[in-house]
């Protein structure tokens, strides 16, 4: 008897080892193909092939994702790791602290923070009927962890918010000690407000429709209107993170001159000040000044009137918002910032929709770089259109 416990125990230990050894040749994998990448995009800038039909970097792109920096020791700690759960069961103090799930919304987010944490993501099969149902399998115990589930609620928002839901339910109903959902953009955080007769307070709607599935935290970044952290009952905390200082380490290096952060509305003043707060942080501070665009929409979607508080000639403005949808107000101000005498336009936004003509829009106004994070996944088409884009993580 106290022989095979002591198997037992051993071969625990070993599986706590091969999931650590896991998580580290994830992270080498994940870490040296970005590097790879980089190398190669900027090989084709300086030798000048970028946008030409000799660039290297889709065709290195592509054997990076078939071929290159397959680990066979990673590929054999999986299914030792497989087989040393087995063996091991389903007993208590058995199963690992920490699981990390992703959903579909953004694989490539997910797997970022698996190989910067270590720790490898738990499968997990999200699949379709053909009626448009979600069928949500977790194909690890999660019985007593501590469950992290990343899924931004970007479009399309609808089957992203149910996805988000269910694999919360599939946590909390498989015993999970506590469940955490990692949602980087939050859907229908636009809608926070009654503003007006016979209208829902969807922001609010969601945070309960999450409670009501268990969730226990919400971690999310840059949320609209930080009031959306009251929605949410006193029993269920909501962290909300800020991309804006990897943006400012970012714009530090572009040799910028007397920099302006620029509000795109009156409603945007806060955010815009704590981007330029967060370049006095730095080594050697440069004078930032703040200026804020007071605009007036004819209606949903489309600027009316724009006007200036602010001096904004001959500096690099800084155009600083939470997320950019149709563009149509960043564009709008770009180009008013300019008729005001901006030397350069940059924009600085959390949440890269880009939807509708957005990639048209930024394509065909002055802006120098548009930077987005990398909580939403960017299209496609997007790229296709333009290359002003910036992406950072």
């Amino acid at each position: 008897g106290a022989g095979a416990g002591a198997g037992a125990e051993t071969r625990a230990s070993g599986m706590v080892g091969l999931h650590a050894q896991i998580g580290q040749l994830q992270a080498f994998v994940w870490l040296n193909t970005q590097g790879f990448e980089k190398i190669m995009k900027k090989y084709d800038k300086f030798m000048g092939f970028r946008h030409t039909p000799d660039a290297k970097a889709p065709a290195f792109e592509a054997r990076l994702r078939h071929e290159a920096f397959k680990s066979e020791r990673l590929d054999a700690c999986l299914e030792k790791f497989k087989e040393t759960r087995k063996a091991v069961g389903d007993g208590p103090g058995n199963h690992l602290e920490m699981k990390i799930i992703s959903g579909t919304a953004n694989k490539a987010l997910a797997e970022e923070i698996s190989a910067r944490l270590g720790v490898p993501l738990s499968p997990a099969k999200v699949r379709r009927f053909n009626d448009g149902e979600v069928n949500i399998q977790l194909c690890d115990s999660v019985r007593g962890c501590n469950v992290y589930i990343l899924q931004p609620t970007c479009p399309p928002v609808n089957d992203n918010l149910v996805e988000l839901l269910l694999l919360v339910s599939a946590a909390r109903r498989a015993s999970a000690a506590s469940v955490t959902a990692v949602m980087p953009y939050y859907g229908y955080a636009r809608q926070d407000r009654k503003d007006r007769s016979r209208v829902p307070i969807s922001a609010a709607d969601v945070a309960r429709m999450m409670e009501a599935m268990g969730v226990d935290r919400v971690v999310c970044v840059d949320l609209h209107c930080a009031q959306i952290q009251g929605f949410f009952g006193p029993r269920t905390p909501v962290d909300n993170l800020f991309a804006a200082p990897i943006a400012v380490t970012y714009f530090n290096m572009k040799d910028l001159v007397k920099p302006v952060i620029v509000s795109p509305d009156a409603g945007g003043v806060a955010r815009a000040k704590l981007f330029m707060e967060g370049f006095t942080r730095l080594p050697n501070p440069p004078d930032v000044s703040l200026a804020v665009i007071l605009k007036q929409r004819a209606e949903a979607g489309v600027v009316g009137t724009m006007h200036l508080v602010g001096s904004v000639e001959g500096c690099d403005c800084i155009i600083v918002d939470d997320m950019i949808d149709t563009a149509g107000t960043l564009t709008a101000a770009a180009n008013e910032l300019r008729n005001f005498g901006a030397k350069r336009v940059f924009a600085f936004a959390t949440h890269g929709l880009f939807s509708g003509p957005a990639a048209d829009r930024i394509e065909n106004c002055v802006l120098e770089e548009c930077v987005v994070a990398n909580t939403v996944p960017l299209k496609a088409e997007v790229c296709a259109v333009t290359n002003h884009w910036v992406g950072i993580s």
